[in-house]
């Protein structure tokens, strides 16, 4: 399956296909999209060894709902979070004393969604996993190497390069698949497949997520769930050029991004909201581009660290929230903090 991007117009110019044929591929530096497969690297595994029964935990995995309804159906919370003083000061907030240019509006992609990788933790001495349902966990080649028991945790560390499951040597990757597609990791709730890595001693996990699942997790860790909608569209543009970006070259042979604020900030089911759902639905699939490239499109908290830390490139989120405040659009904001840039879609083929 291959990736077009279908771009929007500026002013004066015609719509432009962006095919990415092995050429062009080659000419624009995004080969790696389709070179790369999202499927596991196969690796020397040892036998499947007997394991003792999982470990119960003190007290049972956080439930992977909110209030008994799943979070994508929650709402935002009548006490809602107040936005920081400088989004209400303008301290932080340098604004246009006229509309910004609006960018050329792309419909929504209706296809399906790439898998983005995201490491969920690093070099870890020891990480609790669990599911809500049973589970079977697989080595690279598929193969069942051991169960998760409904919501009981276990313990996994890492010795030699080799994952150990309750103290018990496994293989050097698992799988964690559930029916349900909810994994716990740490101390949270993720969406789509983890991937567990041994790295000499180390743990680190992986989860693999469809990107619009992931976007609904990241507005709502990186800006408040009750700011206006055209911000948090804004918002969701920006993490999915991002993120995007970022699968294009990727951060390591096991992942393509991490979840704090060195990438952007993703913490799992916990920050779902119906208003992060809502804005990435109806922006699903738009990214930013600029020269026929989709476009690193850095954003921070306030003007000060934009221009402090990216050279004043990139969106302030306290600027994004005023104007969202004042009644622009989406793609006015937008174009105020990427000027020059367009609106792509990225569909399937």
């Amino acid at each position: 399956m291959g990736w077009v991007l279908f771009q929007g117009t500026k002013r004066g110019h015609s719509p432009l296909l962006i095919s990415f044929t092995m050429a062009a591929i080659a000419s624009a530096g995004l080969g790696f999209w389709f070179l790369r497969s999202l499927s596991p690297t196969p690796m020397a595994l040892s036998e499947p060894m007997p394991l003792p029964d999982p470990v119960q935990l003190e007290r049972p995995l956080p439930r992977p709902i909110l209030d008994g309804r799943d979070p994508l159906l929650a709402t935002v919370p009548n006490q809602a979070p107040q936005p920081p003083a400088a989004a209400s000061t303008h301290a932080k907030a340098i604004l246009p004393t006229v509309p910004p240019p609006a960018l050329q509006p792309v419909p929504p992609s209706q296809g399906p969604a790439p898998q983005v990788r995201v490491a969920i933790a690093r070099d870890q001495s020891q990480l609790t996993v669990g599911t809500a349902v049973a589970t079977a966990v697989t080595n690279d080649q598929q193969q069942v190497m051991t169960q998760l028991t409904p919501s009981q945790g276990v313990v996994v560390t890492a010795r030699d390069g080799f994952l150990l499951w309750n103290g018990q040597p496994l293989a050097p990757s698992l799988w964690i698949r559930p029916s349900n597609q909810l994994a716990f990791v740490g101390d949270k709730w993720y969406r789509g497949v983890v991937r567990l890595i041994a790295q000499g001693n180390t743990v680190t996990a992986v989860n693999q997520v469809d990107l619009e699942q992931y976007l609904v997790s990241v507005v709502g860790s990186e800006v408040y769930p009750d700011w206006p909608m055209e911000t948090l569209k804004a918002q969701a543009i920006a993490a999915r050029s991002y993120a995007l970006a970022q699968m294009f070259q990727p951060a390591s042979r096991f992942f393509d991004l991490g979840n704090d604020e060195r990438w952007q900030v993703y913490r799992g089911i916990e920050t779902e909201w119906n208003t992060t759902q809502a804005a990435v639905q109806a922006t699903r699939g738009i990214v930013l581009t600029k020269s026929g490239r989709v476009m690193v499109s850095m954003y921070a908290a306030t003007d000060d660290i934009v221009r402090d830390v990216f050279g004043g490139r990139g969106m302030s989120q306290t600027g994004a929230y005023e104007l969202g405040k004042r009644g622009y659009n989406h793609l006015q904001i937008l174009g105020t903090y990427y000027p020059g840039a367009g609106l792509s879609q990225l569909q399937t083929q």
